[in-house]
């Protein structure tokens, strides 16, 4: 029995090789694969409620599973952040799998947290498919990562770089808490990431920033039953927001689509006890943004639409301010980590497949900004997340552990 290496260009993709009497027979990564307890194991986290805050459980689970399956070290830190990590015996290129173990609330779902298997045919899925919040986003993929790099050290693979297999809190609440803590307290670096948000199975490139812009409108408070004497902030609010959605111009991307903005919120600043005309509202605006985009020409682009509001909107005035910033994210298809997951998807799908981009923000973009080339690639569609119909395919399931197993072969092999 020996390992032997396929050279392609630059990289090199290992088999193992059994030679008999009789003649060989390849057995490749694959075959380490126990598809069946890739299934077993994401039923197990979907079956563990763990929104945001709430992860220590279903951390404690993939932990006591890395150790189970040999990971060389594992721990769960202050904020239920859970890392395993192989380890290389040279001075190869490293690897991080992330996702996140929290998720939205359950909604309006039935049995949120059965992990059954049923028939994905309702869902216009053929096969199988795990149902219950999280089993896309992304409980799933955190089940395939743990075990496509617990198949490389159960085949005895010897890598020159580490393996760092890494599910992070509070992704769905915070600007990246959970990720940037792991990062920055826990020490978690890479010279490459895969993150394994849903894609379909397609490499991922990228996606929008997204903004949350919050508006002050001011008004001028009178008694409510001489309203003529004031100014009402929250009607001033509701013309500007007409005026806005009508003349602001929004940039495109060809592959990261075009950016979209949208009203989140809209209140009075008033408790209302007396009968009065409110004088402040806020406003709270999503915009989607590019990379490249910064704080300071969003702000910019609002407090001009501001000034063109104020020539048709009589008594307008407000102030802007950026609440909440979610980076951007996009990585050139040069990158060694992109061209690694096309060559490991092609070898296990037969294709490269399209590049695509992610509708919705990641922790990929934080992991990108602290200088790690970071690509997505994941199972299931993400047009399900956080929705009463939430799936992962089970096909998707056995595809994308062999395709992180083959990506953790020519990146740190």
């Amino acid at each position: 029995m020996r390992w032997v290496k396929n050279c392609s260009g630059n990289s090199a993709i290992y088999f193992l090789v059994i030679v008999t009497i009789g003649g060989g027979v390849s057995i490749s990564i694959f075959d380490y694969i126990n598809v069946d307890e890739v299934i077993r194991f994401a039923q197990a986290l979907v079956q563990i409620p763990s929104e945001s805050g709430n992860e220590r459980q279903v951390a404690e689970l993939i932990a006591r599973e890395m150790r189970k399956l040999g990971y060389d070290e594992v721990y769960v830190d202050s904020i239920n952040n859970v890392i395993g990590r192989i380890k290389g015996f040279g001075n190869g290129p490293s690897l991080l799998l992330v996702g996140h173990i929290d998720h939205a609330e359950a909604g309006t779902m039935i049995k949120p947290f059965s992990g059954e298997l049923m028939d994905g045919s309702i869902f216009g899925i053929v096969g199988e498919v795990i149902y219950g919040r999280g089993a896309v986003d992304m409980k799933g993929a955190m089940a395939c990562m743990v075990y496509a790099a617990a198949a490389v050290k159960k085949a005895g693979i010897k890598l020159k770089g580490d393996v760092i297999v890494a599910g992070n809190s509070l992704e769905e609440v915070s600007a990246a808490e959970g990720v940037l803590y792991m990062l920055d307290n826990d020490k978690i670096t890479a010279d490459m990431a895969i993150c394994g948000e849903a894609t379909n199975l397609n490499v991922c490139l990228g996606h929008r920033g997204n903004a949350e812009v919050k508006l002050t409108v001011k008004g001028r408070m009178c008694h409510a039953s001489n309203p003529s004497r004031g100014i009402n902030a929250v009607i001033k609010a509701c013309e500007f927001i007409n005026f806005y959605l009508e003349n602001y111009k929004l940039p495109k991307h060809e592959l990261l689509g075009d950016c979209t903005t949208t009203v989140l919120d809209i209140r009075a600043v008033t408790e209302r006890k007396a009968p009065i005309v409110p004088d402040l509202c806020h406003v709270y605006f999503d915009r989607r943004f590019l990379p490249g985009e910064t704080r300071e020409k969003i702000i910019a682009e609002y407090k001009e639409i501001i000034k063109q509001a104020q020539k048709v909107i009589a008594d307008f005035d407000a102030d802007v301010e950026i609440t909440k910033w979610g980076l951007a994210l996009y990585t050139p298809v040069e990158e060694k980590v992109v061209q690694s997951l096309q060559k490991a998807r092609s070898k296990v799908m037969g294709e490269e497949g399209k590049l695509s981009a992610w509708i919705f923000g990641t922790d990929g973009a934080f992991i990108a900004d602290k200088g790690i080339p970071t690509v997505g690639f994941g199972p299931g569609d993400e047009a399900f997340a956080h929705t009463p119909e939430e799936h992962i395919p089970v096909k998707h399931l056995e595809l994308a552990t062999k395709v992180y197993a083959q990506a953790i072969l020519d990146i740190c092999g």
